[in-house]
């Protein structure tokens, strides 16, 4: 701790007159300033890190103690085996539930909410050089309707208008999906192992033709003396009905979603506002949908790849499900040599583990769409998935939101269930390697103990113990959870500390108020004819007390000061006559100036504010 006395008040009564020759003493009362200077050493970092390490090594320790003896316990190797087939038929068969499924759910969601989201700003038509005809479609999100008319005129390809033959293609794959999705209409996708089911999907569709009872007109305007066709209208209509039978299933809607985002990508079609994205908070700049959207489309595609790589696994995983895993009678890791059963579990545990991390990328590549979007397609106006009304355009209504929770949720339930089960497979397996990575693990951590404040209090944390069901005198460890509950409290308790890590807080400086005393006793005489004068010889004896008060430090410091010094004075008012603080006084003032020889002492206490057992460090 460092003080420094920046302000310094005395004051002093004196037992003789400044003029007089002869011995005075003066006492004072004197107050200060005191500061506190912490400094991270680097101390503080060492101790705690040595605590995080230790915790570290317990953690390890303790979670692979506890699979060698679920790997010695039949129960517990029973229960695996059930949980892995319990979750391979949960992975393919289930619906809510499924990680797969809600993958494969979302990655379709996606795509038609995508297309519902733009839609409403992508003209398209037979082009400048075609008047004979166009073409309208019904159950689509137009603008404030459910019609879209392809009539328009403008260019065809990238930069231009979708041609009515794109169209009809995405408007497909996009009626195939959304019929799928509608329970009333479709049933909704099946289960990932369900590959029977069929649909029938109608195609809402006009046609309107040049005839000799009513033409198509062109509408055109003029730049530079020439016409440039925009639209056409009128010709008479013609609907056909058009029905179209669909495979129910997820590799088969999938495939759908990929046409979507084929056709916007490979025909790249001008989106159809004035300044560009800002309709959907994205940049001004006008252009293509790859120009605006690219990063959400590149976003989908991967969720689409993903969702069919795990879709794949998945057929792969149910057609390995009809081999049952069979524990042998009287299984002891010990002892039993045939683990062929625990190499069955790895392998179908480690299929699941790539499945849900399939599953979960999905739900990450849907976070890298931009934002807007996102908030674009989470919103429905239509009710439900697969409707289309009035209001489904410029949202995505595919209920991703809700899809996305289901899928992170049962991901991560799996995922724990599945990772456990295939660290026990690995771990009987690999049992005396296991055993003697406990061993080398426990008497690390008996010597990361001994270099500790609190050694004594945690020693013995870990024990081992002969097994007798091993015949290779193999041990059998525990832990004391009391000791290692101690340790944990400890870390924690370290972790608070804002001196934890250097370059964070590299020092601290706290202020204080300083109080004391002061005595001053000497000699002193005066010269001249007016004795105004002379010189003064003393010893002194200061005594002070700071207390310091701050979020992590406290200290209280005594502070004894002592010396002797000469001073010369000179008084230029010297026993002037005054009324002040009396009749009949004597006014003397003057300057004085000096040197001293001086000695401190001081005596200092500290606290820490943290909730520490067994003295961890005394500051």
């Amino acid at each position: 701790m460092k003080k420094s006395l920046l302000l310094s008040l005395s004051l002093m009564a004196s037992l003789s007159r400044a003029e007089d020759d002869g011995f005075y003493m003066s006492v004072g009362y004197q107050i200060g300033e005191a500061v506190q200077k912490v400094k991270n050493t680097g101390a503080l970092q060492n101790l705690a890190d040595r605590y995080d390490n230790l915790s570290n090594l317990l953690n390890q320790y303790n979670y692979l103690n506890s699979l060698v003896n679920l790997a010695s316990t039949p129960s517990a190797i029973t229960g695996a085996i059930d949980n892995l087939s319990s979750s391979a038929i949960n992975l393919t068969s289930a619906t809510t539930t499924s990680p797969a499924y809600q993958a494969v759910a979302l990655a379709l969601n996606a795509a038609v909410g995508m297309w519902q989201v733009i839609a409403l700003f992508i003209g398209c038509g037979p082009g400048p050089t075609n008047n004979q005809s166009y073409q309208s479609f019904g159950n689509t999100p137009a603008l404030n309707g459910t019609t879209t008319t392809c009539n328009q005129a403008y260019g065809t390809g990238p930069n231009g208008i979708l041609s009515i033959d794109e169209y009809q293609k995405l408007n497909q794959a996009y009626q195939i999906i959304q019929t799928a999705l509608n329970q009333h209409q479709g049933g909704g996708m099946p289960a990932l192992n369900d590959t029977t089911k069929t649909g029938v999907v109608n195609i809402q569709q006009t046609n309107y033709k040049t005839t000799t009872q009513n033409n198509i007109i062109e509408h055109y305007y003029t730049e530079n003396g020439k016409e440039i066709p925009t639209s056409y209208s009128g010709g008479s209509a013609f609907s056909p009905t058009i029905q179209l039978k669909y495979n129910n299933n997820a590799e088969y809607l999938l495939q759908q979603a990929a046409t979507i985002m084929q056709v916007l990508i490979t025909q790249n079609p001008h989106v159809q506002t004035s300044n560009g994205g800002k309709a959907w908070g994205l940049s001004s700049t006008p252009g293509n949908v790859v120009d605006i959207f690219g990063p959400s489309f590149n976003a989908i595609n991967e969720m689409i790849k993903n969702a069919q790589t795990a879709l794949a696994k998945t057929q792969q995983l149910n057609a390995n499900e009809n081999a049952q895993i069979t524990q042998p009678n009287n299984f002891n890791p010990y002892t039993s040599k045939n683990k062929q059963f625990a190499q069955e579990m790895l392998n179908r545990a480690e299929a699941q583990a790539e499945i849900l991390g399939l599953a979960k990328q999905v739900a990450n590549n849907f976070h890298s769409i931009q934002g807007p979007i996102q908030g674009d397609l989470e919103e429905c106006k239509a009710g439900s998935a697969g409707v289309i009304t009035n209001n489904t355009w410029g949202s995505g209504c595919a209920f991703v939101k809700e899809t996305l929770n289901s899928l992170e949720q049962h991901t991560a339930y799996y995922g724990n269930q599945v990772n456990q089960d295939r660290a026990l497979a690995q771990t009987i397996l690999n049992f005396k390697e296991a055993l003697n990575t406990l061993g080398n693990d426990s008497k690390a951590i008996n010597s990361g103990i001994s270099n500790l404040p609190n050694a004594k209090s945690l020693q013995n944390m870990t024990h081992s113990t002969q097994n007798p069901n091993s015949p290779e005198g193999l041990l059998t460890y525990s832990l004391d959870t009391n000791k290692y509950n101690q340790l944990q409290t400890i870390t924690q308790e370290l972790g608070k500390n804002p001196f934890r890590r250097i370059g964070v807080i590299d020092y601290q400086n706290n202020n204080g108020a300083m109080n004391g005393i002061g005595v001053q006793v000497g000699y002193k005489q005066f010269f001249g004819k007016k004795r105004n004068w002379g010189l003064r010889y003393y010893g002194f004896f200061d005594y002070n007390h700071a207390y310091i008060k701050s979020n992590f430090f406290n200290s209280a410091s005594d502070v004894w000061t002592y010396g002797v010094g000469m001073d010369a004075l000179y008084n230029f008012i010297n026993d002037k006559n005054t009324n002040f603080l009396g009749k009949n006084n004597k006014l003397s003032v003057g300057l004085f100036g000096g040197f001293a020889l001086a000695g401190t002492s001081w005596l200092n206490s500290q606290q820490v504010n943290l909730t520490m057992m067994n003295g961890i460090y005394n500051a």
